[in-house]
This record gives structure tokens, sequence and C-alpha cells, in this order.
């Protein structure tokens, strides 16, 4: 561990000045050496009582500390809080236990929360949007654990419009799906959607050219609502919060994001969050009849109890069955620097009560499993843990992400466009995926299988224009390149809703059969890819692989 990954809390030394001194200089690299959890775990100790001299201290500190990690309780359970030392398994599990902490009132009393006393001491709504904004990136991994679906209704109540525009500053910056999320925010636009509903209304027989529905931003819209109602993250809004309201804004950003991510960076971007956005705001109670469009496809709708309604059956856009899910370790997840461990020596910092100031009134959203959300979605645990032989296709990434594809990437409007462009790119490179990865991307891609996710692959239609994507591919990195990163290649695939991390081994590095790849920088980190909505990292280690 380095020592930028651990937080002390408040140390007592007694002694002479010159021990005091040696010690309070050497303690934290010897705790730094102790034996930590290889894994991304975070684990905090409640506190540390050892005696010694100035050089025997350190060491016995970093013994007392490992001793305390191996017997250290689950957070969740109520036995933490007896507990002298807890582990998370990592900074999703972290972050989510304090987010059900926050919601419920009880993180200010709970002793493992005293190093986020700053946080603590925030109305409710700000500590939350604040603790969100820590990993913009990671939202919708982190809102889809199950351990937090029980109290999704209660974090939207919880959220007022401020906080809420707090945190959606915080995903624009992260994202860089700024001009989508301004352009949402502006008050201004809804005067022009009104009067197109309006001229709807008054277009009875419904084939006008400006009615709602008939474009194909209304339509990704439409599509993403209707995905969208049957999630877990979904909470039915008030009738009365006009679509630029940040909380109305908040939700319709979590459907493109986890359903049609690439919409965000198009260049029809902040047209189709605003589209989405109206969705999202139920309609007042009228006595006019409204007119439907022909045209316009059956969506699910939500009731005033939050329960959703069926939407019409699509044979293109049918569910994908559930993935199992190989039994897998709490690692390879990003660790907070400040909260890898915490050896905090008998600290009492300051809390406040939560927040209890009454917000609007809640509604009562039915419990829907995260299991039976949308077809785009993933499974419920939010990751995928699998082998692949496969492993150089998600080199690929980097492809479509050059900077020379920028317009060609803004045209991308496609229910999980970037999966499915990724596979279309692969397909004209005559790679086929094995059968782990064939399930995966399947499903990714938001493909009905019928139990055969390589056939549905293999029929997925003709998207947009390949040919400057293929230019640019073989332009860049040239064919050698793109024919050794598809080749056979080892690789542990571990997926959430927000990363995807592809682990290779370390000795491929080294094999002369990769030197191409490596020099055209194909197996570079892309990072985080907008048009995707996931952070992607490649990495050389042992990545789980037997001898």
């Amino acid at each position: 561990m380095n020592v930028a990954d651990l937080h002390i809390g408040r140390v007592v030394l007694r002694g002479t000045a010159s021990a005091i001194d040696h010690a309070r200089a050497t303690l934290p690299a010897a705790l730094a050496r102790t034996h930590w959890p290889a894994d991304e775990a975070i684990v905090v100790v409640r506190r540390l009582t050892v005696g010694g001299t100035a050089s025997e201290l350190p060491a016995r500190a970093a013994a007392a500390a490992e001793h305390l990690t191996r017997r250290a309780a689950d957070p969740w359970s109520p036995a933490a809080d007896a507990a002298e030392a807890v582990r998370f398994r990592d900074a999703l599990d972290y972050r989510a236990c304090l987010v059900r902490d926050l919601l419920s009132g009880t993180a200010a009393r709970r002793w493992l929360w005293r190093h986020r006393a700053s946080l603590l001491a925030r109305p409710a709504a700000q500590a939350l949007a604040d603790l969100f904004a820590e990993d913009a990136l990671a939202l919708p991994a982190l809102l889809e654990r199950p351990a937090l679906r029980d109290s999704l209704p209660a974090l939207w109540r919880t959220l007022d419009a401020p906080t809420a525009r707090t945190l959606l500053h915080a995903i624009a910056t992260a994202t860089g799906w700024q001009t989508a999320i301004t352009s949402a925010l502006d008050p201004t636009h809804e005067r022009r959607a009104e009067k197109r509903s309006a001229f709807r209304r008054m277009d009875g027989d419904g084939f006008g050219e400006a009615s709602l529905g008939s474009s194909p931003v209304h339509a990704v819209a439409h599509w993403a609502s209707s995905a969208f109602g049957s999630s877990a993250l979904r909470f039915v809004l008030p009738i009365d919060l006009p679509p630029s309201d940040p909380r109305v804004v908040l939700q319709a950003v979590l459907a493109l994001w986890t359903h049609a991510p690439a919409t965000l960076a198009a260049s029809t971007a902040g047209e189709i969050l605003r589209a989405t956005a109206e969705t999202f705001v139920p309609a007042a109670p009228s006595d006019e009849p409204e007119t439907k469009d022909p045209r316009e496809p059956d969506i699910a709708t939500a009731d005033a109890s939050g329960k959703a309604g069926e939407p019409a059956a699509d044979p293109t856009q049918a569910g994908p069955p559930e993935i199992p899910v190989p039994a897998k370790d709490a690692s390879h997840a990003a660790t907070p620097p400040d909260h890898a461990a915490n050896a905090a020596a008998r600290s009492t910092p300051e809390g406040d009560t939560p927040d209890k100031s009454p917000t609007r009134a809640p509604s009562t959203p039915s419990q829907v499993s995260s299991a039976a959300a949308s077809p785009a979605a993933l499974p419920s645990a939010a990751e995928h843990d699998f082998h692949t032989r496969g492993g150089g296709f998600f080199f690929l990434l980097n492809v479509l992400n050059l900077p020379a594809l920028r317009d060609w990437r803004a045209t991308l409007v496609e229910p999980q466009a970037g999966w499915r462009e990724l596979v279309r790119l692969a397909r004209s490179l005559d790679f086929y995926p094995d059968a782990p990865l064939a399930t995966f991307l399947a499903a990714a891609c938001d493909l009905a299988t019928d139990g055969d996710p390589a056939a549905a692959l293999a029929a997925l239609p003709a998207g947009t224009d390949l040919a400057p994507v293929c230019d640019a591919a073989f332009r860049h990195y040239g064919a050698a390149a793109l024919a050794a990163a598809l080749a056979d290649r080892s690789a542990r695939i571990r997926a959430t809703r927000s990363h995807l991390d592809v682990h290779l081994r370390l000795s491929d590095v080294h094999r002369d059969v990769h030197l191409d790849i490596r020099r055209t920088g194909l197996d570079l980190d892309p990072g985080w890819l907008p048009w995707l909505g996931r952070v992607v990292r490649f990495h050389y280690d042992s990545g789980g692989f037997s001898s």
C-alpha cells in the first residue's frame, strides 16, 4: 500500500519529545507496509493501542492493524457497531453503505464514519450529492447495488433541486456531457415544448410534420423512458415539476446513460436529453381528450403509484436472458486514495443529525427487481466476471475513440450504439467471439438471443457507415496490429454498469507477435468513453489465470 492510501485520524503519543518525533515520522510508512488485503478492499480500524520504544512502536502498530484486519466485521451487519475494524469489499461497497446510513439517519452515530465528519456535518441532501460527486463516473453502478434497492425511494425524496443540480454539474464535468445537461436545465426550452404539445393537440389526424414523436429525437427519448421505466432506479416524480427541474433532468441522464449513452455525446444530445426529461414528467389531469399519433408506438407509462405498464413488444429489442455471474472476489474497483485504510486512534469528531426537513410528498413506487429491468439492463449484481479467448476484441475501443472519428461518433443515437458499432467493426475484420464473450456482448448490445447469443450478434443489422471507421483503423494502426489484436488472447473481463476492466497476462507484453500492438498504442487505456458510458482499463497482471 502507498502511504497516500492511508488515512489516519488522531494519534496520541506519550513519551519523550525525541521519541514522539521519531514515531510520528515513521508510523505512516510502517502502517503502509502492513499486510493489508491484496484486493481492492477498504479497511476502517476503530483504534490501535500499542506501547514500546520509539523504534518498536511503528512495527507493533502495524502488527496490531494486521491482526484487526483479519478479524474485521462486515460493515453492513449489526455486529459492525461493536467491532474494532470493518472491511468493505471495494469502493462501491464503501459508498453504498454510507449512502444507506445517510438516508436512514444513522451515519453520524456509527464509529466507522467518524473519518467522514466533514461530510456528515452537511445537510443530508448535500452530503449525498457530494458523496456521489467523489466518483461521478461510477454513479450508475453505485445506484444499482442490490443493497441500496430499498433505499432508492428515500434517496429521490431527499435530493432537492439545488443538490440535484450540484450532482449534475459533477456528472457533466466528469463525463464531458456539459452541452446536453446545460441545455436540458435551461427553462426557456420548455416554452417551445409547450407550443409543440399544443400544436399536436390541434393536429387531429396526427400527420402534421411537427407532431410530437415523429422525429428520431423523440423516438430515442420514448425508447429510453420506456426502457428505464421498469428499472429500480426509476422514481415517479410529482406532476408539478417542469422538465428542466434538476431532479427530472437527473433521471433523464441516468436513463440515457444506462441505455443509450452515445446519445449524450451526439450532435443532438441537448434535444434528446430535453425530450427524455419531458417523458419523465407525469401529465397533469386534463378533461381535454388527447389525440394519439397513429405512427407513435405504445409506450409504458407509470401511474401515481409508480406501477409501470408493459411496453409494446418489439421483436428486435427483446430482453436478453439473465446471464449467470461466476463467483468472484471483492477486488478490482477504484479505491478512494484517502480511505484505503483508516487507522484512527480514539478519534471522536463531531457529526450532526442528518437533515430531517420535509421534502416533497413521497410516492410509493412498487418494488421492482433489478433483474427484471429494461431490455438493455445488465444483471442486477451490476457485474460480469468471465474468461474469454477474445480479450483483444476490446482493443478495438481505441479505434472507435480515434479523434478522426469525432464527427462519426456524434451521429450515434441507436440504443447501445457503442457496443453495437464495436461488434460491427469486429465482424468486418472477421472476428467471431467465443461463447462467454458472445453472451456478454449480446446483453450489452440489447439483443434478443433466443438461447443463441452468437447468432444474435451475427444477425445484428448494419448501422452507421463503417467505411470511415475502417479507413481510420487501417491508417492509424495498420493491418498487422489489428490482426494481432484479434488473434486468440486469453483475458479475464470484469464489467459493471460504469467500468470495464480487461485483465491480460503480463507475459503477453513480451511476445513478438504483439509488438505491433504495443508500437501503435492499440492497447493503451481508453479511460472514460462518453459514447460507451464506461471507464475502460487494460491491466497486465495475473488476471486470475492459473499458471
